[in-house]
């Protein structure tokens, strides 16, 4: 009898003791309510959250479970930075167009032509582009900024000609996302009008608008193919995901998970850009497939429409007092 219960105590002390187990006896995981209103076929920038949060459960050993939430299941893209603010989500990956009127320096992202390419936008932010006051300013939010991570440029989008130079903008309709698109188009004589991405498929179809300017994943995902035949990769602008997690939530964990998921959200950043970029040239493809003719843009070609840009900027500048040092900055690290 005593042996058995020798037996018992070890086994006991196995199960619940052993060093090296991640929870033991009475031990609770922690629940992280994850939520983004991308849909899971935008692969390139939810995949990368997927594997973030895999990954922190992994090295967390169990200490934290994600509950994921997708496709504006709980939010939709305007909503999601508020409800992570109030603390009804924990994490979020929200788009920085979205939240220009609560930190304006995030527009910083969607001044034409400041990056040629994905990969030198990610140096920017890697550099530290957002800790020049960005982040604070979140935090006075609520919010703690984990990583950030450069989203597809935005590109011409054509119904019945190609776009190779500002003139090509001129006298056209045109749907854009924001105010910064819309001081573009503008400035190269188009007339631009506000439109959210489910609008722009009737629009083109119906011709309302002449043209649009979105990224290729957005294009992919609505379909545009079906109502442009002509795409013109220029690169123009560009949009940050940002990887966040509300304050409250942030302060309640330990040290040690903390410094693994600053760790995870580094991984995260540097995924997303490679998947990016091999979404691109996949897109590229997919669209010719499609009918849709693509041109990519010379460098005689780019330098006229940057040129044509700079007004955008001293426009930005008189938004944003503190936008110059950002703009600085990305000349040094890009």
């Amino acid at each position: 009898m005593q042996l058995r219960n020798v037996i018992f105590a070890l086994f006991l002390c196995t199960v619940f003791f052993l060093p090296g187990q991640a929870v033991q006896a009475g031990d609770k995981a922690v629940e992280i309510v994850f939520s983004t209103y991308m849909p899971t076929s935008y692969g390139y920038l939810v995949q990368p959250l997927q594997e973030f949060m895999a990954q922190v459960e992994k090295e967390t050993a169990g200490k934290v479970k994600f509950k994921f939430f997708h496709s504006g299941q709980l939010y939709k893209g305007k909503q999601e930075f508020a409800a992570l603010e109030r603390g009804e989500i924990d994490m979020a990956a929200p788009n920085d167009l979205y939240l220009t009127g609560i930190v304006p320096e995030t527009g910083i992202s969607n001044l034409p032509f400041m990056w040629k390419t994905p990969a030198s936008m990610q140096k920017s932010l890697d550099a530290g582009l957002w800790k020049l006051g960005i982040n604070d300013k979140f935090l006075k939010h609520n919010v703690v900024v984990l990583g950030t991570a450069a989203g597809g440029p935005y590109q011409f989008y054509a119904k019945g000609f190609a776009v190779t130079g500002p003139d090509s903008i001129k006298g056209k309709k045109w749907g854009v996302s924001g105010s910064t698109a819309s001081k573009a188009i503008e400035l190269m004589g188009g007339s631009p009008t506000t439109m959210s991405s489910g609008e722009l498929y009737l629009a083109l179809q119906r011709k309302t608008i002449d043209g649009c300017t979105r990224p290729l994943i957005t294009g992919l995902g609505r379909k545009l193919y079906e109502v442009v035949d002509n795409i013109s990769v220029t690169n123009m602008a560009y949009f940050t995901c940002m990887l966040a997690i509300n304050r409250e939530k942030w302060n309640s964990l330990s040290k040690e998970v903390q410094t693994i998921m600053i760790k995870a959200a580094k991984q995260r950043d540097k995924r997303q850009l490679e998947l990016l970029e091999a979404f691109m040239g996949k897109a590229i493809k997919q669209y010719e497939s499609n009918g849709v003719k693509v041109h990519i843009a010379t460098e005689n070609e780019l330098d006229s429409f940057k040129k044509r840009m700079l007004p955008v900027q001293k426009w930005w500048l008189g938004k944003v007092t503190d936008g110059k040092k950002y703009i600085d900055f990305i000349a040094d690290h890009h």
